[in-house]
């Protein structure tokens, strides 16, 4: 058997999580629930697969036990990973007979045809070059089917102490990672050796820290810098570049681990050598607006109120013509996920979401200034898990 990782959702949470879903589906008088999504079916049942042109769904059925629809290329994996979920194998993609018409005689070997079907989608994910006919087309007039496709996404806004915990852990060696970055930075140095070191240093002290621990890649922790280097650095998403470090440069970070999918933000403004008066100013003026909006972070409040206080005092300082983006977004099995923290954005805050808080300030062809910290909403404020050092002393190099 493959050997399984303890730093994972357990079984029992996904059975949760997918009696959550049949209680919606009770509500809303649905006889089946239909999901395409490669992060949706992860989060239902932990199923971790290369998604390719080949078809696949999870069905969820009210009257029996949910089932995979996958190509036969993916069985043994199922079986040994999840064998808690039943499966239904077609061969090939597209094959003789396009998957998605054999798709709809499975559902109707099930019994859903004729019902009502609920889907987050009105097809199979378009990925790495499928073409198919759509499942709303094929079940026009042999089911009724209602197009949810937020459900899932609505879901994962508040996280439950399994995925708090993952988190954490990620925070924690994103931490470490981020340490190794600015140990190992120097002048004369490019950025993909740096962060190369940084990640494979932090990843290995991880792996050994954690027993059973089984990994996404060969890199699981890392830090790095993304081309923000110099004059660069004002170029929010930059991208690598193979930077030679030199005196003078400012430079924005990255740092995170990856923990059965879930992750955190570490970013830090540093420098290569002493800053100059223009850079201690923007770097000032930044870590004060990042200050007033993490003391805004509370629960029962809009997300705009974290963003009206960054921005409130980027205004006040002149500096609001340098900005380029809102102060941060939720964060957890994808990068930027709902909801994000911008004046437009009234929804409420709530314990149990998790935000990156980064405000930046931008001049183009002098520097990028910006730190992120991911912060967890409590019932009476807020835990800061990214607690790397961010006064302008610590992070001169």
């Amino acid at each position: 058997m493959i050997k399984m990782n303890k730093y994972a959702i357990t079984k029992e949470n996904h059975l949760k999580r997918i009696e959550k879903l049949k209680e919606f589906m009770r509500h809303n008088e649905m006889d089946s629930f239909i999901f395409f999504s490669p992060l949706s079916i992860y989060y239902l049942t932990g199923y971790h697969f290369i998604a390719t042109e080949r078809p696949i769904a999870l069905v969820l059925p009210m009257s029996e036990d949910p089932w995979f629809y996958v190509p036969r290329l993916e069985q043994e994996h199922l079986i040994e990973k999840i064998p808690w979920v039943g499966r239904e194998i077609y061969f090939e993609y597209p094959d003789i007979k396009h998957p998605a018409n054999l798709f709809v005689e499975r559902l109707a070997k099930h019994r859903l045809i004729g019902k009502k079907i609920g889907m987050e989608s009105a097809s199979f994910s378009s990925y790495w070059g499928y073409e198919g006919p759509k499942l709303t087309d094929l079940l026009d007039d042999k089911a009724q089917v209602e197009l949810h496709p937020f459900l899932i996404r609505n879901m994962r806004k508040i996280k439950d102490e399994e995925e708090l915990n993952l988190i954490r852990i990620s925070a924690k060696y994103g931490d470490l990672a981020h340490k190794l970055l600015q140990e190992y930075t120097a002048e004369g140095k490019n950025e993909v050796e740096v962060s190369l070191q940084a990640s494979i240093d932090a990843s290995d002290k991880m792996f050994e820290d954690l027993e059973g621990f089984v990994p996404r890649g060969v890199i699981s922790a890392f830090a790095g810098y993304r081309g923000q280097i110099g004059a660069w650095s004002a170029i929010p998403h930059s991208v690598i570049q193979k930077t030679v470090f030199k005196k003078g440069d400012v430079l924005v970070t990255g740092a995170s681990a990856n923990i059965s999918g879930y992750n955190s933000e570490l970013e830090r403004t540093m420098f290569i050598g002493n800053p100059s008066e223009k850079q201690k100013r923007f770097f000032s003026v930044m870590k004060k607006a990042q200050d007033a909006a993490l003391e805004t972070f509370a629960p029962n409040i809009p997300c705009s109120a974290v963003d009206k206080a960054a921005r409130k005092v980027l205004k006040d300082e002149g500096f609001f013509h340098l900005v380029q983006h809102h102060t941060g977004h939720a964060i957890g099995l994808e990068g930027h996920e709902a909801p994000f923290l911008d004046i437009g954005i009234n929804e409420i805050i709530k314990p149990g979401m998790v935000f990156t808080c980064e405000p930046g300030i931008y001049e183009y062809k002098f520097g990028g200034f910006r730190h992120s910290d991911t912060v967890i909403i409590t019932e009476d404020g807020y835990e800061h898990i990214t607690p790397y050092p961010r006064d302008l002393e610590d992070l001169i190099i």
